[in-house]
């Protein structure tokens, strides 16, 4: 009888790995990369290493990822858009030793405690985004204050009112949430290259940030009310879900830019409904938007469509970006299945089960 743990069970014990000479060690081993916009190039180190590499279409269900994960897979490059759910990691128990993610924010991807109890080390790619994620708020920020997009296609301006021409960046006030490494070079970008004003909210005061560009720490609710423009940029966990509820929302300004190019789930979508059929949230900016299957997401494409930017989370796919994590999540599957363990581990390996 296997000692390994099933979902939800609450244990912490290691999953049985087939060994070496058994049934499982005489397939070849196998593994799975999910996603688009790979350079084949980069994966041939895992095959020189004898791995094959299995490739399934994009956009995986629950029951088509538990079947990608079939057989003698071992490792996992997760770079597509389906979730690795506590079932289909249950699944693949017995031959999967690690997820390598593509990105930072895997907490929406990955079942950390499902694999932290079945002894699967999950990695990311931690600062291989920042830049093209900074680059492309910015440029999202630009896009929705002078509301570009309604304007594609016009050959000349039909401003009704003076209260309709956009105002310069120098003349706003950006208000970040969020004070990592991409929030950091958020405000580096807008200080310096445009003369915004900006403060920020994090968890910690970041002293030597205001030190360098002049910026003050402000509570949550402070900095929405003191935003023209606010900028989301945490991870999605379950301190910061629904982290910009109503009571956030309504300390804003009429007309608020809301920017989030981090986690839909961080901005509860039923604030932000009533936020802009208030007019509190003039236009709300999206880099990945809410599931399908949540009615308060259909809802708001149906009711404000014309005052959402919603892209398909493409933030962090520029080419550089997508060498640098392929090229990570490789050096941390070489690692985990060398040594057992990878210097860019997250979750409970860190400690990991030998």
């Amino acid at each position: 009888m296997s000692q390994t743990a099933a979902p939800g069970d609450g244990t912490d014990c290691c999953p049985a790995r087939p060994r070496s000479g058994g049934e499982a060690g005489s397939e070849r081993e196998i593994v799975l990369v999910t996603g688009t916009g790979i350079d084949p190039a980069l994966l041939e180190p895992l095959r020189l290493r004898g791995l094959e590499l299995r490739t399934p279409p994009p956009l995986l269900s629950e029951d088509e990822l538990i079947d990608a994960l079939r057989g003698n897979v071992v490792a996992y490059l997760h770079g597509g858009e389906e979730r690795a759910t506590a079932r289909a990691l249950w699944e693949a128990r017995h031959t999967l030793k690690v997820v390598a993610f593509l990105g930072v924010g895997y907490e929406s991807f990955v079942d950390i405690r499902a694999a932290d109890r079945l002894g699967i080390v999950v990695t990311n790619t931690p600062k291989a985004a920042a830049d093209a994620v900074a680059t492309f708020t910015v440029g999202q920020i630009i896009n929705a204050n002078w509301r570009i997009p309604r304007h594609l296609g016009d050959r000349y301006p039909y401003w009704r009112d003076p209260e309709e021409l956009p105002h310069e960046l120098a003349a706003r006030t950006v208000g970040i949430i969020g004070m990592g490494t991409i929030g950091t070079r958020i405000a580096r970008i807008l200080t310096r290259g445009f003369g915004v004003r900006v403060a920020y909210y994090n968890r910690t005061r970041k002293p030597e940030i205001e030190r360098e560009l002049g910026i003050p720490f402000l509570t949550l609710h402070e900095l929405a009310a003191a935003s023209d423009i606010l900028v989301v940029m945490v991870p999605e966990t379950g301190k910061t879900r629904s982290m910009i509820d109503h009571g956030v929302i309504a300390e804003m300004r009429p007309g608020t830019i809301l920017v989030n190019t981090a986690r839909p789930a961080v901005v509860d979508p039923d604030a932000l409904h009533a936020g802009l059929a208030e007019g509190r949230v003039g236009m709300a900016v999206f880099d990945g938007f809410y599931g399908r299957d949540l009615k308060a997401g259909r809802r708001l494409l149906d009711d404000f469509g014309d005052r959402l930017l919603v892209t398909g989370h493409i933030a962090s796919h520029t080419r550089e970006t997508m060498d640098r994590m392929v090229r990570q999540a490789v050096e941390s599957i070489e690692s985990v299945l060398q040594h057992k363990t990878s210097e860019r581990s997250v979750g409970a390996h860190g400690r990991v089960c030998l």
